[in-house]
């Protein structure tokens, strides 16, 4: 009964590990695709040749499946999800890529992959994008399912950008810029989603400048978002690290993309003040301030009390001192 736990626990977590696009490397063979993104370029009509390589660290030799196939992304985080059947999208490339169906790798070794690029004369310029994946176990030997069948399905692969010369749009939207509105100390979170209309990936680079209630630049932070593929949306978070403010603050987003150089902006005020330490500070400061003034009080109320009984011991001893009649 533990055992079918184990393993129905165990499919679960892998269905959820493959659905957040992390694949689990398991411990009888670990596959590297190098490099893990490959950018190529060229113009319709031309045939492209590059190479790949594909590294087998199991301690048995593999024969690995080499599958194209077209991908997409549908999430924010810029997840590469692959389309098994053929598509007409305009950003299609596995219908132009030939690599071989199957690569036998040794032990310990990497092997090198041949692939060609066929870019038909009717290619739109701008980008397209592919997926070239390795599965192990394809053609087994005999003898050998029984070692390597527990490995069936993992997966390793290089991203392929194909960007076709020509002319291209390149243009990026900050659909949204946030932070909170007020903070009582940092550091402070930044977010916010970009949107591209561009012909092609494009990787915005650039800085998040923040300046003091004086208007002075008291910090500048380098952000840097990753590829965002055309008609797609990408969410990026920024960190400002200063733990104690004093008001109004000012962030300035400068992204800077493309080819051109093309700039996009954004601003936001945000507050941040220790509120609450301020608070605590006066309470304690007037705290302070009542106990002195209740000291000198009584500290007053008694020299008067001294004084009083020293004035009527005066008086009684005069008495006494005067002669008798």
């Amino acid at each position: 009964m533990r055992k079918i736990q184990h393993f129905i626990l165990s499919f679960i977590l892998t269905i959820i590990l493959a659905q957040a696009g992390i694949h689990p490397v398991l411990a009888q063979s670990v596959i590297t695709a190098i490099p893990p993104r490959l950018v190529l370029f060229g113009k319709p009509g031309e045939i492209i040749t590059s190479q790949l390589k594909v590294r087998n660290d199991s301690e048995e030799a593999q024969n690995y499946t080499v599958s194209v196939e077209d991908f997409v992304v549908y999430d924010t985080q810029g997840t590469p999800i692959p389309i098994k059947t053929s598509t007409s999208n305009r950003w299609s490339l596995a219908s132009w890529i030939t690599a071989p169906d199957i690569i036998p790798v040794d032990a310990k070794t990497t092997q090198i992959v041949n692939i060609k690029v066929r870019v038909p004369m009717t290619a739109l310029p701008g980008g397209h994008y592919a997926m070239l994946t390795y599965m192990p176990n394809a053609d087994v030997k005999p003898g050998q399912l029984k070692k390597t069948a527990s490995i069936i399905g993992q997966r390793v692969g290089t991203l392929i950008y194909f960007t076709v010369a020509g002319p291209v749009t390149e243009k990026l939207n900050i659909l949204k810029f946030s932070v909170p509105q007020f903070s009582e100390q940092g550091p402070v979170s930044f977010s916010g989603t970009m949107e591209s209309l561009s012909d092609i990936h494009i990787t915005p680079k650039g800085n998040l400048t923040i300046s003091d209630p004086l208007n002075s630049i008291i910090a500048s932070v380098p952000i840097e978002t990753g590829s965002i593929f055309p008609e797609t949306q990408r969410d990026f978070d920024v960190t400002w690290s200063q733990k104690w403010g004093w008001g109004r603050y000012r962030a300035d987003l400068d992204l800077v993309y493309g080819t051109t150089g093309a700039v996009t902006s954004a601003t936001i005020f945000f507050w941040l003040f220790p509120i609450r330490l301020v608070i605590y500070s006066l309470i304690a400061i007037i705290s302070v301030l009542v106990t002195i003034i209740l000291l000198n009080k009584r500290s007053k109320r008694h020299q008067e009390f001294l004084e009083k009984e020293v004035t009527e011991l005066k008086e009684e001893l005069e008495k006494f001192e005067q002669p008798k009649m």
